[in-house]
C-alpha cells in the first residue's frame, strides 16, 4: 500500500512538473506581432510582456501603435487603475526611445541630404503632435531648450499633455536627466548632436499651430 502510494505522489510531481513546463512554454510563445489587432498591441503595453521583446520587435510594436489614433490610446488609458497607467506610460516610452534611437543611427549612418531629409521629418512628428497639444517625452531635450529660449509660440506647457497627464517643463528634464543612466558615453554623444542639428533646422522653419 506504501508503495502504491509513493508511486501516485512521484507520478503527480511528474504530471505537475510538465503542466508547469507546458505553462512556460506557452508564456514564452514568440508573439506574432503583425497578425495582433489594435485591441491586443494595447492590452500589451500594460503588461510585462514588453520586457520580452527586442529592439527590432519594439519598432514593429511602434509601427503599429502609429496607426492607432492617439484618442484611442488615451481613452483606454484614462480607464486603467493608477499601477497600470504608470505600466503603460513606460512602456510606450520605452517604444518611443527604441524609434528614436533607430533613427539616430540612421542619421549617422546617412549622406547630408538624407540626414536633412531625417531631420523634416522629426520636425514634422513633433509639430504634428503639437498641434494635438501632446509631448513627446523622447523629445525631453527640446522642450526644455524651448522653454529657456523663451520662444513664445512653444513655450505654453499647459494645455500638452501626454495620455491625460499634464507635464510640466521639470517633469521634461526630469525625464532627459533619468536617461542618462541608460546609455553609453557614445550614445549621448550622439544624442546631443541629434537633438543640436534638429533644434538649429527647427528654428528655421514657422512654427504651424
Amino acid at each position: 500500500m506504501k508503495k502504491k502510494k509513493k508511486y501516485l505522489i512521484i507520478i503527480s510531481l511528474l504530471f505537475f512538473a510538465i503542466l508547469v513546463l507546458i505553462a512556460v512554454k506557452i508564456g514564452n510563445r514568440k508573439i506574432d506581432i503583425n497578425k495582433l489587432t489594435d485591441e491586443e498591441i494595447i492590452e500589451l503595453l500594460k503588461s510585462d510582456k514588453i520586457k520580452r521583446f527586442n529592439s527590432e520587435e519594439l519598432l514593429l510594436i511602434e509601427k503599429r501603435l502609429s496607426k492607432i489614433p492617439y484618442e484611442k490610446l488615451e481613452k483606454y488609458f484614462e480607464i486603467l487603475p493608477e499601477n497600470l497607467k504608470n505600466k503603460f506610460e513606460k512602456n510606450i516610452e520605452k517604444i518611443y526611445e527604441v524609434r528614436l534611437d533607430k533613427k539616430i543611427e540612421e542619421f549617422f549612418n546617412s549622406s547630408e541630404e538624407q540626414q536633412e531629409r531625417i531631420l523634416d521629418e522629426e520636425i514634422e512628428r513633433l509639430e504634428k503632435s503639437e498641434e494635438k497639444g501632446i509631448i513627446l517625452p523622447e523629445y525631453a531635450e527640446i522642450y526644455e531648450y524651448e522653454k529657456e529660449m523663451a520662444l513664445p509660440e512653444r513655450r505654453d506647457f499647459r494645455n500638452r499633455r501626454f495620455f491625460g497627464r499634464n507635464l510640466s517643463p521639470d517633469g521634461m528634464l526630469q525625464k532627459a536627466r533619468d536617461r542618462l543612466s541608460l546609455t553609453t558615453p557614445q550614445q549621448r554623444a550622439r544624442r546631443q548632436e541629434f537633438m543640436k542639428r534638429l533644434i538649429e533646422r527647427r528654428k528655421n522653419r514657422p512654427f504651424r499651430r
